[in-house]
């Protein structure tokens, strides 16, 4: 009987044990609703982690002021006209002061340089101080006169290059009248392909101008050169 005890309190007892083993919570264990980790039996509460929201990063944007170009304004320029010079006879020149060495649409007529040939021409005049000698050589400034040992004192004339020096020619029907001249000079304007036939001595520039340019006047040649 006593056996039969014991084995009873001994089944109590394992029974107890086993009891107790199933409630007490095994050291590996979690309990997954408190969030509790048991170690070792000591209770060590779950780290929070705290999640950080990225940080947005804004890009500053700088407008670039706009760049200024200045066009560079030319300055006008302003030429100014130069003065119309006036010049008459061999040197003279036109408004645009370009040279003038031929007749604008006129026919050039080359006469005959022969003694008693005739023709008619236009003439203009010359000063004597333009230069103190001829193109043939002859001193200009003590008088517009040629002292011929002919024809006595005569009027001295530049003519064309293909004329002798020294030929001696009749004037008929000019601005200063008939007079008897003998040339003795050239001119870049004168000659029979250019703008004046024949081109006659004054004292000044200023009679020359005076004296204008006369037209359809007469020339009669009376002696060839000298």
């Amino acid at each position: 009987m006593k056996r039969t005890i014991y084995i009873i309190n001994a089944i109590l007892f394992m029974g107890c044990c086993l009891l107790v083993s199933t409630t007490t919570p095994d050291v590996k264990d979690i309990d997954v609703n408190n969030k509790i980790t048991y170690v070792n039996s000591d209770a060590i509460t779950k780290e929070e982690v705290i999640e950080v929201a990225p940080v947005e990063v804004v890009e500053e944007v700088v407008e670039k002021e706009p760049v200024v170009v200045e066009e560079k304004v030319e300055e006008e320029v302003i030429e100014e006209e130069p003065e119309e010079e006036v010049v008459v006879g061999k040197d003279e020149i036109i408004e645009d002061n370009t040279p003038i060495d031929s007749k604008p649409d006129e026919e050039v007529y080359i006469p005959s340089i022969t003694v008693g040939s005739t023709f008619t021409g236009t003439m203009s005049g010359y000063g004597a101080d333009i230069g103190n000698y001829t193109a043939s050589g002859h001193y200009i400034g003590d008088s517009i006169y040629y002292p011929d040992s002919t024809y006595g004192d005569i009027r001295i004339l530049a003519g064309d290059s293909s004329i002798p020096f020294g030929t001696v020619i009749e004037v008929s029907n000019s601005n200063v009248g008939s007079f008897i001249g003998i040339v003795l000079d050239t001119g870049r304007n004168i000659g029979f392909d250019k703008l004046y036939d024949f081109d006659v001595l004054f004292e000044t520039s200023r009679e020359a101008l005076n004296y204008g340019v006369s037209k359809n006047v007469s020339f009669k040649i009376l002696r060839v050169g000298y």
